[in-house]
């Protein structure tokens, strides 16, 4: 098997192009808490169709993060698929928030798996994680 085959971490089911993006907080945040109407906004003007949109609160799903332990919040994450493409804290700014969105959704293959790799082994897998506030 070639290292272009080689299965790794990370590397999507075969037709599994699910996207899921979630904003990774604490309750007890108050930026958190004053971001989450906006982070709703962004989900309903459709940045990615079909993507689930997922207000996750840290601690209380602590054990489907794993070992992930931001070192701020909030944080954004865009996963296709079984691989996870972006993973970091950015300000609570809609257009900084879209603009990223934007740009992990225009990714193709290649890429996608530059950026997979670059986010190493205690990344979150974010198809465990339920919506802890639903509309």
């Amino acid at each position: 098997m070639s290292a272009d085959t080689a299965v790794v971490r990370g590397a999507p089911a075969a037709g599994d192009e699910t996207w899921i993006v979630a904003c990774l907080c604490a309750q007890w945040c108050g930026i958190c808490r004053a971001w989450h109407d906006a982070f709703r906004a962004l989900a309903a003007e459709g940045l990615l169709p079909g993507a689930r949109w997922l207000w996750v609160d840290i601690e209380q799903q602590a054990d489907a993060l794993g070992d992930f332990e931001p070192e701020n919040f909030p944080v954004l994450a865009v996963q296709r698929g079984e691989r996870l493409l972006y993973c970091a804290t950015l300000p609570q700014q809609s257009a900084n928030w879209r603009r990223m969105i934007e740009a992990v959704g225009a990714l193709d293959e290649a890429q996608a798996r530059r950026w997979a790799q670059t986010l190493g082994e205690h990344a979150p897998d974010l198809r465990e994680l339920r919506d802890d506030l639903p509309d």
